[in-house]
């Protein structure tokens, strides 16, 4: 049996059927999210320990470990990233 591939938009939930406007913001907050997960494994710290480096609470950094996108807003994760001594940076297309 043959399987016929399709290629994608370059944009998964758009993909999934998602709204261009709302596949787009998901898009940006998955990949905020997915940036922050990556720095605060790199410093191999209990979870309290990286709450209290960031003033949030101990659950919030549960969330991000365990991909709960809708729990955050664009906003919450710029700012979540620049107290965890990270850069964003937006280009618009």
């Amino acid at each position: 049996m043959s399987e016929k591939m399709t290629v994608g938009c370059g944009n998964v939930f758009e993909d999934l059927g998602f709204p261009p406007d709302e596949a787009a913001a998901l898009l940006a907050r998955e990949t905020l999210l997915i940036e922050l997960e990556k720095e605060l494994k790199k410093r191999g710290k209990k979870q309290q320990e990286l709450a209290d480096e960031l003033g949030i609470p101990r659950t919030r950094i549960s969330e991000v470990m365990h991909h709960k996108t809708e729990r955050f807003s664009l906003d919450k994760l710029v700012g979540l990233l620049h107290r965890a001594g990270k850069r964003v940076e937006f280009q618009v297309r």
